[in-house]
This record gives structure tokens, sequence and C-alpha cells, in this order.
């Protein structure tokens, strides 16, 4: 639980709506100017439609064993806020983001501010205030408009370009790629992770001058004599451990680049497994046994981190699906790709304004995948009945939004 005096802020912060988007920066920045922060060198910005939180955690990791003190931002978080802002690979302590809200509160004046806008100002000044020497931060949406955009990033990254919170980005992904190409800055290194990404991602970074690393032409990842080897522009990194997922070592190949573009890649064969075991990310494809089940958590909630996800799940055999998803999302497409490896679909619904109840998608499953679902109206009601209709030996995935899978995952 958190102490009273962060009790009270996160209160008072929910009642600025987190459903609520509203893309700009003007607001942004006025406060970010008022705060009147030093910049801290490097500082990472990542972007993408997948993968920014695993590349944040390995880029942040890298530059912690390099001896830097590292503020790392990522969004949204599974069970607490102060998973969101970090130092040292640490949460911030309870006191110290308060803190940090009370300095936003001061300098915002009258300027109104989202709840992402005021988090995001929060996480800069604390990392200030704790005397960070680097910073790895997360967009929320999109970049050209993200709140995390008001700080010019040394190295840029986008690790891939997908359909999705189309509403706000655009229809296209080319027009979702020049939304995030907005985070690259002239004259300074944008690396793109999508081997095949819309023509506007290259072509912004281009015009601008950034110093471009693209995968498939300035690095890549190569199967060699049963090794994963990476090769970027000057250095090569073997022996990556063969249990990587393979959509994480999209994420690994991806960070090497961006440590290696800005000559901070200290990452040899002996250190390269250890890397990556501590810098996974919690509930990305991740399996715990616990209550005498097996369990697959991931918080795939768009139709590309669905489709890694049946990627895994296709060497196993059917087994309970656990599901609960925003109303904004590509849901029928997720179920379809999801349907070959239900045996049995519980649906629940989210403590979230934007959630779709637990009746509305059992609805939905049944009309997309012609089977029934149990419905259960909380993430933890969910578990109770997968537990009470599977047998030990049958896998339960628990997918869908944060708030879905954290309340499963702090549960068990």
């Amino acid at each position: 639980m958190p102490s009273p005096r962060l009790a009270r802020w996160l209160a008072t912060i929910s009642q600025l709506d987190p459903a609520r988007i509203e893309l700009g920066l003007e607001r942004t920045q006025a406060v970010f100017s008022r705060l009147s922060l030093p910049s801290i060198a490097p500082t990472y910005v990542v972007a993408g439609t997948n993968g920014k939180g695993s590349v944040v955690r390995l880029i942040d990791r890298a530059l912690g064993l390099q001896g830097y003190r590292v503020g790392r931002y990522t969004s949204p978080h599974l069970v607490h806020f102060r998973e969101r802002i970090a130092v040292d690979d640490e949460p911030l302590q309870d006191d110290a983001i308060a803190d940090a809200f009370d300095a936003v509160e001061q300098a915002r004046e009258d300027t109104p501010l989202t709840y992402f806008e005021f988090t995001t100002l929060a996480a800069l000044w604390a990392f200030s205030a704790e005397r960070c020497t680097a910073r790895v931060l997360e967009v929320g949406l999109g970049g050209r408009l993200d709140a995390v955009n008001v700080v010019d990033a040394d190295v840029a990254v986008v690790t891939n370009i997908g359909l999705d919170h189309q509403q706000w980005l655009g229809d296209t992904r080319e027009q979702i790629g020049f939304e995030k190409a907005g985070v690259f800055r002239p004259a300074r290194p944008a690396v793109i992770g999508d081997r095949c990404p819309p023509i506007s991602l290259p072509a912004h970074a281009d015009k601008i001058g950034s110093v471009v690393r693209m995968r498939g032409v300035h690095f890549d990842l190569e199967c060699k004599d049963t090794k994963t080897i990476w090769h970027g522009t000057d250095r090569r990194v073997a022996a990556i451990p063969g249990y990587t997922p393979e959509h994480h070592l999209d994420n690994v190949a991806t960070a090497l680049a961006a440590l290696e573009v800005a000559d901070r890649l200290d990452i040899d064969e002996t250190s390269v497994a250890a890397w990556i075991e501590e810098s996974q990310a919690p509930a990305r494809q991740e399996q715990c046994e616990a209550l005498g089940r097996t369990w697959l958590l991931d918080v795939a909630h768009n139709t590309e981190s669905v489709e890694a996800l049946a990627a895994r799940l296709s060497s196993h055999v059917p087994g309970t699906i656990i599901i609960g998803v925003m109303r904004d999302k590509p849901v029928a497409d997720m179920l379809r790709v999801l349907a070959p490896y239900a045996s049995r679909w519980i649906a629940v619904g989210a403590h979230a304004p934007r959630a779709m109840t637990s009746a509305e998608l059992a609805a939905r499953i049944s009309s997309v995948t012609g089977k029934p679902a149990l419905v259960a109206g909380s993430p933890v009601a969910g578990l109770r009945a997968a537990i009470r209709v599977t047998q030990p030996d049958e896998q339960i995935v628990v997918v869908g939004s944060f708030p879905v899978v954290g309340a499963v995952r702090a549960a068990l």
C-alpha cells in the first residue's frame, strides 16, 4: 500500500481522468519550462507500438551496469503507480514521488494537465532531484505530441509500427509512423527496429538530418551454428541465449543498436545472457507456477502483440484463456488470433473507464469464435473461476490490458 501522503496524491491525480487523452505539447511545455530542470545526458526516448517497455528496461540495465545512475519512466503500471518511476532499477520511494507531485502542482499554476502529462513531468522532476546521470523514457502514445517529447532525446528509438490507437494517430501505418517519428532530433541518432517500417518513419529522420540506424541495414540478428548473433555497424554480440522468445529478440536487437550508436555498447558474450534475464519486463509472456497451476501472463493488447503470444502458444495444447480488454482495441481480430489456442474462455472486466465489461466481452467471444465464455466480474474472480474449471496440468493464459493482467499477477 502507498504511504498516506502518496495515496492522497494518487487520489487527487486520478480525478484528472486517466482515460482522457489530449495530445499536444503546449501545456506540458509550459509547465516543464517553469520547472527549470537541468538537462540529463544521455537521455533515451523509446516509442513504438509494441516492445517499448522491454527496450526501455534493456537500455536502462545496460547503462546501469556501466555506472550511470539511471532514471526509468514507463507506463502504464501493472499493480502500483510507483512502478512507473524507477531509479537504479528500483521504484522510487513514496515520499520522493509525492515531492515530485508537489513540485509539478506548484509549477503548473493555472495550466490544466492530463493525468499522463502530470505524471510525466513528475518523473522528469524526480530524476533531477535524484541526481540521475541518464534517463530512459517510454513514450505513452504516438511520439510527436506525447508529453515525453518535451525533452530532446540524445538517442531516439522506434521499436515497430502497428495499427493501434488509430483514433489519435491515424488509420494507416504511414500516418502512425509519422507521429512516432516526431521523437527524432536533428544530428542525433534515430534507431528504427521495424524490419519493414512505413516510409514516413525513415523519411522524416532523413529530412531533419538524424543519424539513422535501421534494422536489416545497419544492424540485425542471424542464427549461425545454433547461436543467435547480433551484428551492428562496428560490433557484434554472439551467444544470445536460445531460450529468449523470438519477440524479445527483436527488443534485444533494437536495444543493442541504440547502445552502439551512442558508443555505450559494453556487453560481451559472457554478460549478454545475464543482461537479458535481468531486463525482462513483468507480464510479457511471463510463465510462473502458483496456486497449483501453470500461468502464462501477457499484456498483449493489440493484434501484433497477440500474434506474438500465439506463436508461443502454438507449441502447447489449447488451454483456458482469461481475457480482458479496452473497448478501443481490435477485439475481434485479437480473438480470432487466439481462438485456436483456447479450450475455454473466461471474460473479465477491468476497473478502468475504457474497459469492456465482462458481459460485453463474453458476447463478443461467442460471436467471433462460436464458443461460450464464462463471465467473471473482475480479474480476481476470473482467476478463481479458472482454478475451478481447470486441471493441474492445464496451462492458464491471462492476456489483455494492464489492469487485468496486473490484478491477476498481484493475486498469484
